[in-house]
C-alpha cells in the first residue's frame, strides 16, 4: 500500500520539480524548468494588470497557457488582424498556434499562469494607441 503524501519541494525532489515562484518574487516571468536536449521550458508568469497596451506573438513556436492562480483573461488575435482582439476567461489549459497575438489580464488582485514554450522564442509586438480593457458582453 502506498501512503498518501502532500507534495512539498523536499518530498517531491527525487521525482521532479514542484512548479512554484521563487520565494520573494514579484510580478514577472520566471523560468522554472527547462530541457536542453529537446529544447523547451516551463515558466510561471505573475501579473496584476487590468489593461494592456501591447500584444505579443511568436511566429515560429506554439505556446501553452495554463491557469495557475487567480482569474485570468487571455486576449488573442489572429496574426493578420491584431486589432481584432478576443477576450477569453482562461478556465482551462490552451495551446496557441504559431503567430497568434496574445496577452493576459488579471481579474483578481494577482493572477498567475503556467507557460510552456520553446527554449528559444522569437517575439514580435503590436502596440495599441490606447489601453485595452475587458468588458462584459451581454447576449440577447
Amino acid at each position: 500500500m502506498a501512503l498518501l503524501e502532500y507534495i512539498t519541494k523536499e518530498a517531491f525532489t527525487p521525482f521532479g520539480t514542484v512548479l512554484e515562484f521563487p520565494e520573494g518574487s514579484g510580478d514577472g516571468f520566471w523560468v522554472v524548468e527547462t530541457e536542453e536536449k529537446e529544447p523547451w521550458r516551463i515558466g510561471l508568469f505573475r501579473y496584476s494588470n487590468r489593461q494592456i497596451r501591447r500584444l505579443e506573438c511568436h511566429p515560429y513556436s506554439k505556446e501553452s497557457f495554463e491557469p495557475y492562480k487567480g482569474i485570468t483573461v487571455l486576449l488573442v488575435a489572429e496574426h493578420h488582424a491584431p486589432e481584432d482582439c478576443h477576450a477569453f476567461i482562461l478556465d482551462k489549459p490552451v495551446c496557441l498556434k504559431k503567430g497568434i497575438w496574445h496577452q493576459v489580464l488579471s481579474l483578481t488582485e494577482k493572477a498567475e499562469v503556467k507557460i510552456t514554450e520553446n527554449l528559444e522564442v522569437t517575439s514580435e509586438f503590436y502596440d495599441y494607441e490606447e489601453p485595452v480593457e475587458v468588458g462584459i458582453c451581454k447576449k440577447g
